[in-house]
């Protein structure tokens, strides 16, 4: 089964995933990143600062990003 690894970039930096989970494939692998990006809206969401938040799926340790997820919020002004 391929492994996949999920790099999270916020407002701090971008940070790696070293562990990676295997998938049976990339649509379960983008399925788990819309999950993860789902919780850390929430957790967001509560707090008070403009966020950026992408969830870079790769296939391998040093491999190509496949795909990035993001969601903005930002304050009214």
């Amino acid at each position: 089964m391929p492994r996949y690894f999920f790099d999270i970039r916020d407002g701090t930096g971008v940070h790696t995933d070293d562990v990676g989970l295997e998938l049976a494939d990339m649509n379960t692998a983008i399925v788990e990143a819309r999950r993860a990006l789902a919780d850390m809206t929430r957790e967001t969401l509560l707090g008070s600062d403009d966020t950026q938040l992408d969830i870079l799926i790769r296939d391998g340790a040093d491999g190509p990003v496949k795909l990035a997820v993001s969601l903005t919020t930002e304050r009214p002004v």
